[in-house]
């Protein structure tokens, strides 16, 4: 790899093809590299027809306003890194909260959808869950020995479709 580098830019100093090749080495996202070709060529770029000190709050809140937002690669994420949502079935510990974590695995050899459940101890500070509730945990440093979780929404309380 680096020979093949090293080989194509002693072509490009040789040739002179630095200035058409400029953007193919520069380390920009993709995106800026793409805006500034339009601004070098003095086309309107997405951006100069918006003025975002003139949008409300609640504009500006919806993330496809944001100027340039179809250029975004990742979308962001539905859930927190880590996230598990999962049903409540302890809440006898102080300030914790048993969480069941169910799973799905399809086994190739008999074609059927296995459940698998885990439970996991979460840290409930205001003790608002109660059993039944469907919550969301996310990860944290350890508290204890079994508890690395902490609660971090309830999904659907217990009775509510």
């Amino acid at each position: 790899m680096f020979a093949a580098k090293r080989i194509f830019t002693g072509i490009v100093q040789r040739t002179g093809l630095q200035q058409q090749h400029s953007l193919a080495r520069s380390n920009q996202p993709s995106a800026v590299r793409w805006l500034s070709s339009l601004q070098e060529q003095g086309l309107d770029t997405p951006f100069d027809n918006m003025n975002l000190s003139k949008m409300t709050n609640e504009e500006l809140a919806n993330p496809t306003n944001i100027p340039g937002w179809e250029l975004v690669h990742n979308p962001p994420r539905t859930l927190p890194r880590g996230a598990l949502v999962g049903t409540v079935v302890s809440d006898k510990m102080q300030k914790t909260v048993n969480v069941a974590v169910d799973r799905y695995r399809i086994v190739p050899k008999i074609r059927k959808r296995v459940k698998y459940t885990r439970k996991f101890m979460a840290h409930d500070e205001a003790e608002v869950a109660s059993p039944g509730d469907v919550v969301m945990i996310t990860p944290c440093h350890r508290i204890s020995k079994h508890k690395h979780f902490m609660l971090r929404e309830i999904v659907r309380p217990k009775g509510q479709l």
